[in-house]
């Protein structure tokens, strides 16, 4: 629970403090002054303005996407995005490259990067001198 970035413990010590300074009888008039002032504030046509204002600035990235055209793009793009994330979730069974791994069904295990036959080793040759047996 944070009221404006304060917290519990923070809103408490700001309450003992108050109590201490202005006193019990003080502190209702103040409590009072205070919330009429904010009440004052936020009726006011500035108030309004700067709320207005930055209504506008949360929404211009979105505004300015539409104006160019991008929000079509941004929905292309969101059956790529959710394949995504569905690869990215650690229950998801894992990508098997088919270049890098066997087929399932062969049951042989081949080699990452096939051997050319330049590559190859020839095999010994038997010397003519030598008797075929």
């Amino acid at each position: 629970m944070n009221i404006l970035g304060i917290g519990p413990l923070e809103l408490f010590f700001i309450l003992l403090l108050a109590l201490l300074i202005f006193g019990p009888k003080d502190l209702e008039k103040t409590g009072k002054s205070i919330a009429q002032s904010m009440l004052k504030i936020i009726r006011s046509d500035t108030w309004k303005t700067v709320s207005q204002v930055s209504r506008k600035i949360k929404n211009l990235p979105n505004e300015m996407m539409r104006e160019a055209g991008m929000e079509e793009l941004k929905q292309s793009m969101a059956p790529l995005t959710a394949d995504l994330q569905k690869l990215n979730q650690p229950d998801s069974k894992p990508v098997i490259d088919p270049i890098i791994a066997p087929p399932a069904e062969t049951g042989k295990l081949e080699s990452a990067s096939p051997v050319s036959p330049a590559e190859e080793k020839p095999a010994p040759a038997k010397s003519p001198e030598e008797p075929s047996g």
